[in-house]
């Protein structure tokens, strides 16, 4: 998330640490509740040879480095990124989840991939906006710049039958989307783990699941072959502030794919006022019935929502751009 593009400036030396070393002390982080224990004493152990610490994914792996800097026992200023929103546990006044609070406000700088949670953030943290000025930022999340430059959509035949595609993690909301397919009779083809769609589900003739692990390049190959791919997001998960589906929204503008999504306020990409898919606001399976009758009936538009979605890949949303913007926040941090 940026160490290509930052060393690549001649400026930054971004080290990544490993994942895991101790497994102990995973363990004895899970009976503290403080998880990735481990990484975070590691980082703690070489804190003096860095200017500056960059957590990309902050709720998960910065509880101890959070409480020592609440505690000034910790000085290096911690950068981190915002496309997942603060959350609470339970009842919100407890006293776990005021710790929780004032460890999240102590990072330096935030670099948020969505305007609305950056607001939310900002409301949910108690900031004033003369702090937010100073230290929250807005940032273009964007696909590898150099990794999608040979994949393009694949040409289609004229009698080609578009077919849907869709992949994700358990925040998709796969039973909704099989309902609906079931009534509009097009082929959808979805990847997901066991999780997302039970092997022993039975599927309608036009649905095909697979349960295995795809590489990544074989599913940008189901990608390129389809007419468009599906982005179907529970209402529980994206009405909470995140930005849950912007990296597969992000793989499709790279690879100039047209989608169709459930309308997410935390995401920023219009893909409607951009020309390059259909929004779904109603998140329902007659919502999505009627929303994928009217995607299918747009094949032929197709080609044109190809060309604008490479166009923003080019020009507005691409790791360069990103890489640029988080070494400005760097700077200012240093």
């Amino acid at each position: 998330m940026g160490k290509i593009e930052l060393e690549e400036s001649g400026e930054f030396v971004v080290d990544i640490l490993e994942y895991e070393k101790h497994a102990w002390l995973n363990r004895l982080g899970a009976f503290l509740r403080i998880p990735f224990l481990d990484q975070q004493v590691r980082a703690v152990l070489k804190v003096s040879r860095y200017d500056a610490l960059y957590l990309p994914y902050p709720l998960a792996n910065s509880r101890l480095l959070s409480l020592l800097k609440w505690m000034r026992l910790l000085s290096v200023p911690i950068v981190v990124l915002g496309h997942q929103g603060f959350q609470y546990y339970g009842e919100k006044d407890t006293l776990f989840n005021r710790i929780l609070k004032k460890g999240y406000q102590q990072f330096d700088h935030f670099a948020f991939f969505s305007k609305k949670l950056l607001e939310k953030t900002k409301n949910d943290l108690g900031f004033s906006q003369e702090y937010v000025d100073k230290h929250f930022h807005y940032v273009h999340w964007g696909p590898d710049r150099k990794f999608y430059q040979n994949h393009v959509a694949t040409k289609k035949p004229q009698d080609f039958e578009p077919f849907a595609v869709c992949a994700g993690t358990v925040d998709r909301d796969y039973d909704m989307l099989i309902a609906a397919f079931e009534k509009v009779g097009h082929p959808l083809k979805i990847f997901c783990t066991e999780q997302g769609v039970s092997s022993s589900k039975v599927l309608p003739p036009n649905v095909s699941v697979d349960n295995s692990w795809v590489p990544y390049p074989v599913l940008m190959e189901a990608y390129q072959a389809s007419g468009f791919v599906i982005i179907p997001i529970r209402d529980a998960i994206k009405n909470r502030g995140n930005t849950f589906g912007l990296t597969v929204l992000n793989d499709c503008i790279a690879m100039g794919k047209p989608v169709l999504m459930t309308y997410h306020p935390y995401v920023d990409i219009d893909i409607e006022k951009e020309n390059i898919g259909l929004w779904v606001k109603d998140n329902t399976v007659t919502g999505w019935e009627q929303a994928l009758n009217r995607m299918f009936s747009l094949s032929d538009s197709f080609p044109q929502m190809e060309e604008n979605a490479r166009k923003l890949y080019r020009t507005r949303y691409h790791s360069g751009i990103f890489g640029q913007e988080m070494a400005e926040i760097f700077k200012k941090a240093i």
